[in-house]
């Protein structure tokens, strides 16, 4: 290849990725002017008008419960069955039921001033008592001057569902105390209201109390006290003192854009936040998708080799790694010990070799399935690696044997860790999946005579393995002085 045509695809490529730039940058400015004009609109009309319309939702979907409470606390039929000492007490569940029904409330309950009783629609759960800590709220209620207040709990029903309840009081013709009544809507009803919110009008809407804490979030929005968020908590006392206001702050980075609102009825402020050039998103997006599909197309040559490279070592990897196990294949590994051997014949270093089969495989095959099987191979295999160095080489070299080799090892030296492998084979292996098995091994150990090839060791190494099946499995046995084939 001639050395002009050398240059020309390197002229091209530069040339390409310098006009991509350029229209990239030329893009972005041309946003960014257009995204302030934007946001500006967004602060003095957008979002105000939001915040408006969220808060005209939450009127409709979260302010029910209050008037459903506020109802049942009027209610004749309430006040007649408590002043008349809550005669026929089956009454007050089939009323309470009858109320959850027909305003598709999560819950609903009354606790009887008098007699504690705590109602529910199924019955009668329990006697609150101001010892327990899960009924603390009921005295709370009972002191506070409001006629109701609401407050996220367990739902004593349900105890795995968190409810906002509404707590309205009950009181006599003179003001007396008859008891405490309301409704309970799940918080993952009330979840869905915000996310509903938010992915309507493309905002993140969460709810705090009068001390700044998060009351109620959605997805877009994580923290739990407003005073804890950067940016956020320099404004934190601003949106606290006032029942309504618009404001920004920055955290990361990127500025955000807040209404805020105080709903009386829930005593909690209604936050509807914008985050400045997430309208413009869709639109960049798009711009910065057509850049890169350009950039590809001229990285596409730049890459090939490379990828081509990374199948290749893919391809390596699987033709030398056994799958299950992630041990040597024995193709692969019948070279590396050639190898091995070789190296310690001319060095005269010792060399162990170790073979290791799992006793009764078979049965447990046939007993719990192949599945089973599978999962006792991997086990034994991060054992067996855990106890090897990094010079050490693990093979799968049969169903359930596993040939390792053991450079610089003498032969009683791999006697001991096949020892160590054995006992905790032995002691962590006797359950899995539930299922009482005892898995155990048996190991063959054998040390390279220098004189011998690879197959007088490998026989050796599996006669010592032999003898530890015969002799009853799940033992270690050392290869014996034998005579071998001279190279």
């Amino acid at each position: 290849m001639s050395l002009p045509n050398l240059r020309k695809p390197s002229f091209v490529l530069i040339s390409g990725i310098l006009l991509s730039v350029a229209f990239t940058a030329i893009s972005l400015i041309s946003y960014y002017v257009a995204n302030q004009s934007l946001n500006q609109h967004i602060t003095t009309n957008t979002l105000p008008l939001t915040s408006d319309t969220i808060y005209s939702e939450v009127q409709r979907d979260l302010l029910q419960p209050v008037l459903v409470s506020s109802l049942m606390a009027q209610d004749t039929f309430v006040h007649d069955w408590i002043e008349g000492g809550e005669q026929n007490p089956e009454q007050m569940p089939r009323y309470l039921k009858a109320i959850q029904e027909r305003y598709n409330a999560f819950t609903a309950f009354f606790v009887s001033e008098y007699t504690h009783n705590y109602y529910h629609s199924t019955g009668i759960l329990k006697q609150v008592s101001d010892s327990r800590p899960a009924d603390r709220w009921y005295f709370d209620s009972r002191r506070t001057p409001e006629e109701f207040d609401i407050n996220l709990d367990l739902d004593t029903a349900n105890t795995s569902i968190t409810t906002l309840f509404v707590n309205h009081k009950v009181r006599d013709q003179q003001g007396k105390l008859l008891g405490i009544i309301g409704v309970g809507l799940a918080s993952t009803t009330i979840k869905e209201l915000i996310e509903t919110y938010q992915n309507r009008y493309g905002r993140q809407v969460y709810f705090i109390d009068p001390q700044g804490k998060v009351t109620m979030q959605g997805s877009q929005f994580s923290a739990l006290d407003i005073h804890k968020v950067k940016g956020l908590q320099d404004i934190a006392a601003d949106i606290l003192s006032s029942s309504e206001g618009s404001y920004t702050y920055t955290n990361d980075n990127k500025t955000y854009l807040i209404k805020t609102r105080y709903i009386p009825e829930l005593s909690w402020y209604l936050i509807v936040q914008h985050t400045e050039q997430s309208e413009a998103r869709i639109t960049t997006t798009l711009w910065i998708n057509l850049t890169i599909s350009l950039l590809v197309i001229i990285a596409v040559l730049l890459l090939q080799h490379f990828t081509l490279g990374g199948y290749q070592r893919r391809l390596e990897y699987m033709a030398n790694t056994d799958p299950l196990t992630g041990a040597s294949s024995r193709h692969a590994f019948e070279m590396t010990f050639q190898q091995i051997i070789n190296f310690a014949r001319r060095q005269k270093h010792p060399v162990s070799t170790m073979l290791v089969d799992i006793d009764h495989f078979k049965t447990f095959n046939d007993n719990y399935g192949h599945l089973l099987g599978d999962t006792i191979l991997t086990k034994v295999a991060k054992i067996l690696t855990k106890n090897l160095r990094q010079a050490d080489t693990l093979c799968r070299w049969g169903g359930d044997e596993f040939f390792i080799v053991l450079p610089n090892c003498h032969q009683e030296d791999a006697r001991l860790i096949a020892e160590n492998m054995r006992q905790e084979i032995e002691a962590s292996l006797n359950i899995i999946d539930d299922k009482q098995l005892h898995v155990t091994a048996s190991f063959g150990v054998a040390e390279y005579n220098n004189n011998e090839t690879t197959i007088s060791l490998f026989n050796r190494t599996d006669l010592a393995l032999y003898r530890a099946k015969s002799n009853n499995r799940n033992q270690v046995e050392i290869a014996t002085e034998l005579s071998f084939k001279t190279v």
